[in-house]
């Protein structure tokens, strides 16, 4: 369980966390690691069900599963967050586990590459305690996503990478923030909060060593482009001319379309980033060599009970309302748990309830009709209401809007 992979060396590790279905971005991310830092031990933590199997299928790779971390009501936190949300929040809790044994610990998020040494990463955990790289160094607000506004609606910095060294600072950091983590690290911005990244956002006012790291060649991203280009100086990568790449973050990356750049990036036309174009064909072919096609399509377990009934997102947030009163310490997957008989009891699960793609903003483009009954219904809502009680109903439909908020069915 996260523990040394070799007698006498406990100074460095790294790690990152994913379900089985992102494997395949593990995979090149543990064989680009290990290549550029051969003195640390590297581990993927799998937020699925245990399949012994599928592990045993990858000898090289230092596996531990989720149930395995000695989080406290696993079962529980398992249901109320989805695979997003539960992988990002174990986040702190391994890095506190990689603490008891190593002088550093690094999270990367999966669909990441190290193509040159993090020895910025490293210098600043000398007199450092904490490590965070901002979303973006320049400001950007030019109407196209993600900019600015984006920034504050999911943190100043992206936590697909962090990086931490043992010292008692440092454990109390974790501590708070895994504590934020399993107790609201919903993914709600309307909420106010983001899974584990928000809270992060705090970290530089609450405690002391938390540095700020600008290098531009780490965690280069879709949502950094406008102020990063790419070049090649003698077989290595160059950003903006200057820094060494060493690390680059595909997130939202398709493997079929890459000169895409990212799903969730609206800024470059696909094909526009002459100087992408490389990085973005050879990760591709890497990625799809690494077996994508298969274990992309792997189910993800804790969305299913185990009669193989789906587990709703509306189910989710509703075990996450206190007001329900549903008890943490009960296992909700067993067959005669309180959120079991309760879901039976209004329909909320069985064979009718069956999985939905996960929905994005760019998806509102397909429900143009559904979008103009409602544009109608807000009209009305309007003309009986009068201005300023209209108003109000907006502002408690933003805080409705979470399941966690409303009241009991």
């Amino acid at each position: 369980m996260l523990k040394p992979l070799r007698d006498g060396l406990r100074r460095h590790a790294a790690f990152t966390i994913c379900a089985r279905n992102y494997f395949a971005q593990a995979l090149l991310l543990h064989r680009s690691f290990t290549a550029q830092h051969p003195d640390a031990d590297f581990h993927v933590v799998l937020v699925d069900r245990r399949d012994d199997a599928f592990a045993a299928r990858y000898p090289g790779v230092s596996i531990t599963w989720v149930e395995d971390i000695g989080l406290p009501d696993f079962a529980a936190h398992a249901l109320r967050f989805d695979v997003i949300e539960l992988s990002t929040n174990v986040k702190p809790h391994c890095l506190l586990l990689l603490l008891e044994a190593y002088e550093t610990a690094i999270y990367v998020d999966p669909d990441m590459v190290a193509y040159d040494h993090l020895s910025p990463v490293y210098e600043a955990l000398v007199d450092g305690t904490i490590v965070v790289t901002p979303a973006s160094t320049t400001p950007i607000l030019d109407g196209h996503r993600p900019d600015d506004i984006e920034f504050l609606r999911v943190g100043n910095f992206n936590l697909g990478f962090i990086a931490v060294k043992r010292c008692d600072e440092a454990r109390r950091f974790l501590r708070w923030w895994s504590d934020r983590c399993l107790s609201d690290g919903f993914h709600e911005t309307q909420s106010g909060v983001f899974v584990d990244q928000k809270w992060v956002n705090l970290a530089p006012c609450y405690f002391d060593g938390c540095r700020i790291l600008k290098d531009p060649g780490i965690n280069m991203a879709q949502w950094n482009l406008h102020e990063r280009t790419l070049s090649v100086v003698d077989g290595r990568y160059l950003v903006n001319g200057t820094a060494p790449l060493r690390l680059f973050h595909f997130s939202s990356f398709d493997p079929h379309r890459p000169q895409s750049i990212a799903k969730r990036q609206a800024r470059f036309p696909e094909g526009s980033r002459a100087d992408l174009a490389p990085l973005l064909e050879d990760y591709a072919r890497e990625l799809l060599a690494a077996g994508f096609e298969a274990l992309s399509r792997i189910e993800y377990g804790f969305d299913y009970f185990p009669s193989g009934e789906y587990v709703s997102p509306t189910l989710r947030r509703i075990y996450a309302n206190p007001a329900y009163g549903f008890p943490l310490a009960e296992d909700p997957f067993q067959p005669d748990s309180a959120l079991v008989r309760f879901a039976r009891s209004k329909r909320l699960m069985g064979p009718r309830v069956r999985k939905a793609p996960r929905a994005t903003g760019a998806d509102l483009s397909r429900h143009g009709l559904q979008i103009r009954i409602l544009s109608y219904g807000f009209r009305f809502a309007l003309w009986v209401l009068g201005p300023n009680r209209y108003f109000l109903l907006m502002r408690y439909l933003a805080h409705a809007s979470s399941i966690r908020n409303q009241p009991p069915l």
